[in-house]
This record gives C-alpha cells, sequence and structure tokens, in this order.
C-alpha cells in the first residue's frame, strides 16, 4: 500500500471503487475501441501511481499465468472457425485464426483488470475500501440487506486474508521442496490448511471498527458519469 499520487488517487474511496466496477464491465463487454481507451488510462494511472505499484502488478500476473495459459489453449484449439494454416488437409489439432483472436481478446481483458485491481489496491487502504462498499451497498437495504454486517465480513475476510498469506509465507521459507515435486507441494498445502483450521478453532472473539466516515462529494460522481460518457461513445 502506498501513498500513491494522482487525480484519482485523491477521489474519494466510494468513486474509486464504483470507477472500477465500470471500468471492468466495460472491459468484459466492450469493443476494441473501450479496451484501447482502457489500456491508455491505466497507463496513466500505473505512471502517476509510480514504479512501486507496477513492480507489486507482477506477481498478480505471473501466478495468473497456468490461468492464462488454459484460457489460451481452451479458445485456440476449441475455437470452431477457419483454419490458422489451410494450405492442404486440416488436420483436427490445428488452432482457428477466430480462436486466436479471441485468445488474445480475453486474456488482453483479464490482464487489464488485475492490473486495474492492483491500482485500486495500490491507492486504496484496507479500512477505505471497506468503508466503499457500506457506501455503495446503500441500495440494497430497501431489500433487507445489512450493510453492516456486510462490512463486518468482508473487514474480517481481508484480515484472514493477511494472515494466512503470512503463514503461507513462513511455511514456504521453512520447507525446501524441490521443482516439480507434486507430493513435496501436497504435504505443504496439508500443513497449511491443518494450521489454519487450528487456528479458525482457536480464534477467540474481538471487537471489529469500521470507519464508515462521509459520503463522497456529490460533483465527484461526474467522473463515473463521464466515464460511462466516454466508453458509450467508443462503443
Amino acid at each position: 500500500m502506498s501513498a500513491a499520487t494522482g487525480v484519482l488517487a485523491s477521489v474519494h474511496p466510494v468513486v474509486r471503487v464504483a470507477l472500477f466496477v465500470l471500468f471492468s464491465l466495460f472491459l468484459a463487454l466492450g469493443n476494441l475501441g473501450q479496451i484501447a481507451i482502457a489500456a491508455v488510462l491505466l497507463a496513466i494511472l500505473f505512471f502517476q501511481a509510480g514504479f512501486g505499484c507496477l513492480v507489486n502488478a507482477w506477481p498478480m500476473l505471473r501466478r495468473m499465468r497456468w490461468f492464462f495459459l488454459s484460457l489460451l489453449v481452451i479458445y485456440i484449439w476449441m475455437t470452431p472457425g477457419q483454419p490458422l494454416w489451410s494450405s492442404g488437409p486440416v488436420p483436427w489439432w490445428m488452432p482457428t485464426i477466430e480462436g486466436v483472436l479471441m485468445a488474445g481478446h480475453r486474456l488482453l481483458v483479464l490482464a487489464l483488470m488485475v492490473l486495474a485491481v492492483q491500482w485500486l489496491l495500490w491507492v486504496t487502504t484496507r479500512a477505505q475500501l471497506v468503508s466503499a462498499l457500506y457506501w455503495l451497498a446503500t441500495p440494497l437495504v430497501l431489500i433487507g440487506f445489512s450493510r453492516e454486517r456486510f462490512a463486518v465480513r468482508v473487514a474480517l475476510v481481508l484480515r484472514t486474508i493477511e494472515q494466512v498469506q503470512d503463514r503461507v509465507s513462513q511455511q514456504i521459507k521453512q520447507v525446501v521442496v524441490e521443482r516439480g515435486d507434486l507430493r513435496g507441494y501436497a504435504a505443504v498445502a496439508a500443513s497449511l490448511m491443518s494450521d489454519v483450521v487450528q487456528q479458525g478453532e482457536q480464534e477467540s472473539c474481538h471487537l471489529v471498527e469500521i470507519d464508515i466516515g462521509n459520503g463522497p462529494p456529490l460533483w465527484q460522481w461526474l467522473l463515473p458519469l463521464a466515464s460511462m460518457a466516454v466508453m458509450l461513445l467508443a462503443a
């Protein structure tokens, strides 16, 4: 987490999260023009946030490499369409042009979403994120949704994730597993699961304080509206 600089870094956390939701929605459903606008916007935000934000984004992308590879294989070899090489007989394993285009599109969208998540976490503290989700859940109160319970559960989940990450780091430092040793990986995972369950059973109740704070100024809601207008024009 860093005290990043930039225009959007000084915007209220509620508006930041709303912008992220709109960003992800248009990325998932948008065309190449909208994706290009999103990529340029992310490049500007990362430039303003500093080199540390980009450095922290790389591990997130690297951890998803097998997921990206799986999508690549599924789209390229399992999407019907015109063969990539059409000279002579077409073998069954031949990738298709449509598959290559769809794979590139989906991988680019997912990579941009991961980068957007990293930027949001870089400029938003855990307390600000919980407070923002509390405010954004306000319309759900009309159907009986409890914002307080939702905020408390999110805070507990984020706190638990940090604890589990610390335990994983400690376990990796203590246990040496050779590359490709699946049994070693399984033993480490089983040990971690046992430690987490044991800690959860022994965990005592404690007070959870959530700083709700004030809502965003009305003029800042013009930012999501402006971004929506730009994306719709790009469509």
